[in-house]
């Protein structure tokens, strides 16, 4: 039952870009659409810890105690949720889900070489290598290299498409290290949640004085919110959860086990938003050479997770 919770926890991901993308809609800017996503997740995440820890407030002068790099969460956070904004529309659901993963896997084999951040150094054999050459040929199928034109339709093509495909395993190796970030901060405050609090309100912050000094983002605050559904303020709901239920999970069944559960979860919920026509995609079940592609992802990830 853990497991699927974990699934529950990565299908937030693909959702909250898709209600994200519809905010940004009415506020018109991500810059100020993630800073009402971020304060909606912060208050969330603090509610949360005060329930569970009996402090909303952490302690800080102990997370100042800490390495300076324990701060970068709140900063990768930011990136990869406006980062999700902007790809959605340009690249589809799948893509948006599935190239972050290329990021995460590559950026989690590093990690894992290297002991950056204090992670833990584990061995890297030859069936972690191949499953991460698998994942990069799904993602070959999906994204129908060599095939011609895509079956979903994006707003990017050429260069500019290609431009934003590397964009998007760029914000997925820094989500690996904002996981990797607030594990450490998580354990020096003995407990995830104080972590996730600190996470989110960094976000906050970067996003304030971002809004403030962007001049288009600034615009669009002052210019006032077009109506829209009441869920389009439920993205930032979905982040806390997707935070504290990440670092809630880990301990309980391990960290490998929650990013394979959370890593499938995103895969099969991106398909399902893209095959019912949310966002920019074309209606329709997904053509068999995406199915095998997606399979394979999967595959991928679990070898290079699990073995």
């Amino acid at each position: 039952m853990l497991v699927i919770a974990a699934m529950l926890i990565g299908a937030i991901v693909p959702a909250q870009t898709a209600i994200n993308t519809r905010l940004r809609e009415s506020v018109g800017s991500p810059i100020a659409a993630g800073f009402f996503s971020f304060i909606i997740g912060f208050a969330v995440s603090a509610i949360l810890a005060l329930i569970v820890t009996g402090d909303a407030i952490p302690d800080l002068a102990l997370a100042a105690a800490q390495p300076w790099w324990v701060w970068l969460g709140g900063f990768m956070g930011v990136a990869f949720i406006v980062g999700n904004i902007l790809l959605f529309p340009r690249i589809g659901s799948v893509e948006t889900v599935i190239l972050p993963i290329l990021g995460q896997v590559t950026m989690g084999l590093i990690y894992d070489l290297t002991g950056l951040f204090e992670s833990p150094l584990v061995p890297v054999g030859p069936l972690r290598i191949l499953g991460a050459l698998i994942v990069v040929g799904g993602i070959a199928l999906v994204l129908e290299i060599g095939r011609g034109a895509a079956t979903t339709r994006a707003q990017a093509t050429g260069l500019s498409l290609w431009l934003w495909r590397v964009f998007g395993v760029l914000i997925g190796m820094g989500s690996a290290t904002q996981t990797a970030v607030n594990g450490y901060l998580g354990g020096a405050l003995h407990s995830p949640m104080p972590a996730s609090v600190i996470s989110l309100g960094v976000g906050v912050i970067l996003l304030a004085l971002l809004t403030l000094g962007w001049k288009a983002p600034r615009r669009a605050l002052l210019s006032g919110i077009a109506p829209g559904p009441w869920w389009m303020w439920l993205g930032g709901v979905l982040g806390a959860l997707f935070v504290v239920g990440g670092a809630t999970l880990s301990p309980m069944i391990g960290t490998g086990t929650t990013v394979i559960g959370s890593l499938v979860g995103s895969i099969i919920c991106g398909q399902v938003i893209e095959s019912l026509g949310w966002g920019n995609a074309k209606r329709g079940l997904p053509p068999v050479h995406r199915i095998i592609g997606l399979v394979l992802v999967i595959i991928g990830v679990i070898m290079v997770r699990a073995l």
